[in-house]
């Protein structure tokens, strides 16, 4: 099933704000804009730039409590932040009346915990926002979710629970179910370092194929394998900053700083 870029050239807004027309092919998807985020007196975010553009695969790497997962927890607007602006197809998300909700469904996101419902089917867990949000016919839910179910290898499971299911299992649920949002870019904060290491390959066999499709991610990882395979730019955060970016090849064979020396040093051994 081929990934559907809902973005068109020169689109209006559907979000809860008006304005100028959002352009695909010169325009960021998204932009983040000297962002700064603060728990109490820890200042999180020093003041990032990040630009994503339509069917790019932006992986964040860095050392844990770098800011990665905050960074995608603020694009996605679970946090509130105390400086700069996060804007989606031109228009600012972060500032002023938006209707996050509308936002959250075009900006889907994928936890390292999966957070399926345990009470409800696979199937169920997968049409419940395209039913509830988008206010989807059940027949209609219903076969989209079918199908997939059977992008992610998993047609088979469609009436099991989700504690009948592996990790691997319930993390490409999980993915199934952001998708049936028909999101114009995914965020996913670790999806497989809850995992257990044979485990990991069928989840991140899933995302590239996404990626081969056109779907525009931001992968917070610790795989580095992946990172080089599918990335379009990865971005190296430390402290609170983005120390380095740039293509894959750039970061991993020529980094330019010591931080990123030391932690590729670590994590490639």
């Amino acid at each position: 099933m081929k990934t559907a870029n809902r973005s068109s050239n020169k689109r209006e807004s559907s979000y809860g704000i008006t304005g100028r027309a959002f352009n695909a092919e010169i325009d960021p998807l998204i932009a983040v804009i000297d962002l700064r985020k603060r728990f109490k007196s820890l200042e999180v975010l020093k003041g990032i730039d990040l630009y994503i553009k339509q069917g790019s695969v932006t992986v964040l790497i860095g050392p844990s409590g770098s800011g990665k997962s905050t960074l995608l927890r603020c694009i996605n607007q679970l946090e509130t932040i105390q400086g700069g602006d996060i804007q989606f197809e031109g228009h600012s998300i972060a500032r002023g009346p938006v209707d996050i909700n509308k936002v959250r469904q075009r900006i889907g996101m994928v936890f390292q915990h999966f957070n399926l419902f345990p009470h409800l089917t696979v199937l169920e867990n997968i049409t419940l926002g395209p039913r509830k949000l988008r206010k989807m016919p059940t027949a209609e839910a219903n076969a989209l979710a079918e199908k997939l179910l059977k992008q992610v290898g998993l047609s088979d499971k469609r009436d099991a629970y989700p504690s009948q299911l592996s990790g691997g299992q319930k993390q490409r649920i999980a993915i199934a179910r952001t998708l049936a949002m028909e999101p114009d870019v995914i965020l996913f904060d670790e999806p497989t370092s809850a995992l257990d290491p044979e485990m990991v390959g069928e989840v991140l066999e899933v995302m590239k194929d996404l990626a081969k499709d056109g779907m525009t991610m931001i992968i917070v990882t610790h795989e580095m394998g992946f990172a080089r395979e599918v990335a379009s730019k990865v971005v190296f955060m430390a402290d609170g900053v983005i120390q380095e970016s740039g293509t894959p090849e750039m970061l991993f064979e020529h980094p330019q700083s010591e931080r990123l020396v030391n932690f590729l040093g670590k994590v490639l051994k």
